[in-house]
Parts: structure tokens; C-alpha cells; sequence
């Protein structure tokens, strides 16, 4: 799985000893992806492979150690000169874990709670083996160093730097507002980046108006930024350089939606991953596979059908996933369509399936939520997505259509209000 073009700004990994060649400031994952490493996990119980899927952290397919810092996302690390990843949770090696064959021994699962259960003694000794089966990772070597905590105010804050929270900021700051914008990523613009060809752009007008912004400090834009709470006015607010409180004016919620996930036989084998994960990693040059199956399910949409039109030696299947044969690397699934099941060949499986709202901070900010079978849904007052006086939501998480017209009306709409 080579590179499509070789690193222009190339920085040296090592994976358990193993350089790996990196553009600098990419996604540690997506480098270990690229350099032809696909299984970067283990699961907790039963040590199987696993892979990355979603590309966003929420999974848990691309966990390692890095720099002696255990269960780190490596898709939320930069690629830097001599990093160091290691694989955890295994006895052996990243490719020969001898703790797999607990998956043998136990063929219909395990309840690791009742082996053993009422021989004196002996289920005290299981009890401390199981807890180390299901590790995950050694502590690390130093004590991190206290981190400095304070509170500020500002006055727009924008949680979501994804089409909906660009648009919105930049809508607010032709307004006049100071407007500051975080999110968690690596890189600000969100889904925008993950549909490639022509899908992608139609986005260009949108992150190019960004980036002046950004570049000219008409808008502050903050990556690696997590908002991992709101407690009445005030926003948690967590990154490398420490914790603080912010308090906003206005505060608009844009953390986008997560990515669908299908119930089927083998939907956790590296090489299954999210539609939208593969057009992320099709962003940064990098190709996962040389069958590569793409299945649309029913309400899916749109990175399935972009990404097979920007890589036309794809497969481009609508149905649902069955299962998914293969060990270490999807080998073959089996697709239900309206003419019948199918089973193709791939190495790589992307599934396009309708995203569930990141409802979270937006409940806790006191939106209202409905269950749906994509998901909890954001309710919000009108058009405007007023939550309450001086809070918003907009976006996908609140039903906007990701498309670019639509989410400029929103955005409009919510700058008028705010």
C-alpha cells in the first residue's frame, strides 16, 4: 500500500523499532496506514486485531503507546521526527499476540467473571490473570507535570471547526463579533477534507475564505483543542498547553456527527472503516488498499459515492454489509442487495452509512434530544438553532444537510440571530 506521491516535508517514525516515513504533521495513523500497517491494535479480551475505522477518535483501532504514553489516538498525534509508537496489550509481537489464543480456547466467548467461580483460591488467580489479559498498557515511566488552569471570557465561541462551524464563524466575524474557533483535529475543516474530486470542490470556496480568516486573525483557530464539557455558562476547555474555563458571549455547538456503524459479521477486521475515513486518508496521499470495496447502505451518503467516482477502480455496491471474512485483513464481505447477496474480493471495506448527531456537548449546553435510529437527534428552536439565550447549534448535529448552500443559510441565519 504505498504512498500516492513520496512525503514533501519527510520526518522519521518508529514503529516497535521499525522507521516509518512520515509527512510531517500528519496523523501518526495515517502514516502507520501508509507505510503498509493497517493492524495497529488488539481488542482488550480477546486480542484480535484491530484497525483504524473512523479516523476521529472514536474508535479504539488505532490505539499505541507513544513516547511511553500509554492508549493514545494515534489519529489525534502529528507525525514529528522520531516519534516512538509501540503496540500494547500484546505478549509476543504486533503481528504474533500468543495472548490470541484465548479467542481459540473460548470459540462461543468468554464471561471471565464465572470461570473458576467458588473454587477457593483459584478464582482469585483468574481474576488477576484476566485483569492482565485485558490491559491496556503499562503506565507511563514519569508522572505527568501539573498543568496551569484559568478562566477567560471571550466573546463568540465556536466548538467545531467542520463546514458548519467555519461558515458560522466567518458569517459572525463580517458582523464585527471576535470570534475563536477549536476543535480536536489535527487540521480545521472537518468533512470538507474527506470528499475528494469534484464533491470536494465544491467545499474549496469555503476553506480557502477560512484560511484568510485564520491567516489575517479575523478568526482564532484552534486545533488540538477539545471542549470536553459545559457546565452552565462555562466551557471546559482542554489541550496540550493545559485546561481552562472560557466563557462566551455566544456560544455555538457545530461538533458535526459521528460516523455510522453497522451491526454485521466482522464489521471490527482492520480494513473496515468508515466511507469518510477513507476519503481522509485519500487527503493525505495515502492508498489502503488495492481492492477496495465501497457499500452504501440506505440513508448513507456522501462519501461512499465520492470517493468511488474519485477512484473509479473501487467497487461502489448499495446494500448492507452480512459479514466480513479475514483475520488480520478483511479478506471478502458479503453484501445483501435489492438483486440478492453478493460477495466480492477487497482488502479494504468502506462503509457509507447515516451518521448518528455528536448530540453530547449540545445536551449538556440543555438542547433537547430524540432517539432516532441513526442516533440521538438535536432539537433546536426554528431555523436559528437557538438552544437558550446566547447559545446555538448548527450543523449536521442539528439536521443541516452537508451540503454547501445548506449550510451557508445556516449559518446566516444563526449570525442574523446572534
Amino acid at each position: 500500500m504505498p504512498r500516492l506521491q513520496p512525503p514533501h516535508d519527510p520526518v522519521t517514525l518508529h514503529l516497535d523499532g521499525e522507521p516509518v516515513v512520515a509527512e510531517r504533521g500528519e496523523p501518526v495513523a495515517v502514516a502507520l496506514v501508509g507505510a503498509g500497517h493497517m493492524a495497529l491494535a488488539r481488542s482488550t479480551k480477546f486480542h484480535r486485531p484491530r484497525g483504524p475505522a473512523c479516523l476521529r477518535a472514536g474508535c479504539d483501532g488505532c490505539l499505541a503507546r507513544v513516547d511511553s504514553v500509554p492508549n493514545v489516538m494515534t489519529c489525534r498525534v502529528p507525525a514529528a521526527d522520531g516519534t516512538r509508537i509501540e503496540t500494547q496489550n500484546v505478549v509476543g509481537s504486533r503481528d504474533t499476540d500468543l495472548l490470541r489464543m484465548a479467542d481459540w480456547f473460548f470459540p462461543e466467548g468468554m464471561n471471565h467473571h464465572e470461570l473458576l467461580a467458588g473454587v477457593p483460591g483459584l478464582q482469585r488467580v483468574m481474576q488477576a490473570f484476566a485483569r492482565r489479559v485485558a490491559g491496556l498498557g503499562r503506565l507511563p515511566k514519569d508522572a505527568p507535570r501539573p498543568r496551569e488552569a484559568h478562566r477567560r471570557g471571550v466573546d463568540v465561541l465556536v466548538v467545531g471547526a467542520g463546514p458548519a462551524g467555519m461558515a458560522t464563524a466567518l458569517e459572525l466575524s463580517r458582523r464585527g463579533r471576535q470570534v475563536e474557533v477549536i476543535d480536536d483535529a489535527l487540521a480545521w475543516g472537518g468533512s470538507a477534507r474527506a470528499l475528494p474530486g469534484e464533491a470536494g470542490r465544491a467545499w474549496r470556496p469555503l476553506l480557502d475564505a477560512f484560511a484568510e480568516a485564520a491567516a489575517t486573525s479575523r478568526v482564532r483557530a484552534r486545533t488540538m483543542t477539545t471542549a470536553a464539557g459545559i457546565y452552565g455558562d462555562d466551557v471546559l476547555v482542554a489541550s496540550d498547553a493545559g485546561v481552562e474555563v472560557v466563557t462566551a458571549r455566544t456560544l455555538v455547538l457545530a461538533p458535526g456527527a459521528h460516523d455510522g456503524v453497522l451491526a454485521f459479521e466482522g464489521n471490527d477486521v482492520p480494513g473496515v472503516m468508515s466511507a469518510r475515513a477513507g476519503g481522509w486518508l485519500s487527503s493525505h496521499g495515502v492508498s489502503f488498499g488495492d481492492r477496495v470495496v465501497v457499500v452504501v447502505a440506505d440513508g448513507g451518503g456522501p462519501f461512499g459515492e465520492a470517493f468511488a467516482r474519485a477512484h473509479p477502480a473501487s467497487t461502489l455496491v448499495y446494500g448492507t454489509p452480512v459479514r466480513v471474512r479475514g483475520s488480520s485483513r478483511v479478506r471478502e464481505v458479503t453484501v445483501a442487495t435489492a438483486e440478492g447477496e453478493r460477495q466480492l474480493p477487497c482488502d479494504a471495506l468502506l462503509v457509507d452509512a447515516p451518521r448518528a448527531p455528536a448530540y453530547e456537548v449540545c445536551a449538556q449546553a440543555g438542547a433537547e434530544v430524540a432517539h432516532e435510529p441513526r442516533g440521538f437527534v438535536v432539537h433546536a428552536a426554528g431555523a436559528t438553532g437557538k438552544i437558550r439565550d446566547g447559545v446555538f447549534v448548527v450543523g449536521e448535529v442539528a439536521g443541516t444537510p452537508l451540503e454547501p448552500s445548506a449550510v451557508a443559510r445556516a449559518a446566516a441565519a444563526l449570525a442574523r440571530l446572534a
